[in-house]
């Protein structure tokens, strides 16, 4: 039996390469924030838990700010990975 082809089953491959490759940036935007957080907390710990921004310790804050970053990373992944009709 022969079954048409459903778009939402088989998609082109051009839009599979696109969203691989805004998952690709998107996961080296992020890596390089955390990887930052991992470099001053290895290599200026005494900075980074002495430093506040207003009135929060910069570990905190920017931990923070990861969670707030993964969060919008993952909605602009959502918005651009989406197919157009």
């Amino acid at each position: 039996m022969h079954h048409s082809a459903n778009t939402t089953e088989h998609e082109e491959a051009h839009v599979i390469a696109r969203r691989e490759r805004i998952g690709i940036i998107l996961l080296i935007l992020f890596t390089i924030a955390y990887g930052g957080f991992i470099g001053l907390c290895t290599f200026a710990y005494d900075w980074i838990t002495q430093t506040k921004v207003a009135g929060i310790p910069l570990t905190i804050a920017y931990g923070v700010g990861l969670i707030v970053l993964s969060l919008i990373v993952a909605l602009i992944y959502g918005i651009l990975s989406r197919t157009r009709s």
